[in-house]
């Protein structure tokens, strides 16, 4: 009887042992799995530490993205072929045709002026179409146009930005001029609209319920 109880006591000290000892080593690795997270988070904040200083301050750039809109502002037409730039006065368009209004002659179809015609539409419900025909050669050079006293600062002046948009005919060669042109007249808080051309494109400008979509600002 005596053995017997004794065999009781060693397997009730031996369980309370191995207990112990299965919590004394559950808590070393959780305090290894610690350390080891320390570590690897101290060494993570070294090295952001070390590229941030090793990397100069980037300014961060702006991008406009272009978004075409309808607007009640007055569209000025520009058309800009192998870097050349020939402005297409709507108003002076007109002014040659008020004459045909009011007298005995029929309102022409076709119309020449100084370096372009014109081809007039007209439909119903007051609306019209006008096709810029360019001579050759027509325009002038970028730093013509903008210098000085010289049509672009003419315009600008005549025109501004609340009440007007500049629109742009593109041939395929003079995308980066008109960029930069772009960037400028976006500097004097003017919008600015666009559409690319080939030789072969019609400059239309519409007006009225045939004007949707063509000529607007972005």
């Amino acid at each position: 009887m005596r053995k017997k109880r004794a065999f009781s006591g060693d397997l009730q000290s031996y369980l309370n042992l191995d207990s112990l000892v299965d919590i004394v080593s559950n808590n070393v690795g959780i305090l290894v799995i610690l350390a080891v997270f320390m570590a690897v988070f101290s060494l993570m904040d070294k090295r952001e530490q070390v590229s941030s200083e090793e990397q100069p301050d980037k300014q961060i750039e702006k991008l406009k993205i272009p978004w075409s809109h309808a607007s009640q502002k007055n569209s000025l037409l520009v058309f800009l072929h192998d870097d050349r730039l020939l402005y297409l006065d709507r108003a002076l368009v007109y002014q040659r045709l008020k004459k045909y209004l009011s007298g005995k002659e029929p309102l022409p179809t076709e119309l020449s002026l100084d370096q372009y015609s014109i081809k007039l539409t007209v439909g119903g419900r007051h609306t019209h179409c006008i096709e810029f025909l360019p001579s050759p050669a027509a325009g002038e050079w970028w730093h013509n146009f903008s210098r000085h006293g010289g049509l672009m600062q003419t315009l600008m002046k005549k025109y501004p930005p609340e009440q007007n948009y500049f629109f742009f005919w593109v041939d395929p060669d003079s995308f980066d001029l008109f960029r930069e042109i772009r960037k400028t007249l976006w500097e004097q808080r003017f919008e600015v609209g666009w559409k690319p051309v080939r030789e072969e494109s019609a400059l239309r400008y519409c007006s009225g319920d045939a004007q949707s979509g063509r000529i607007n600002p972005q």
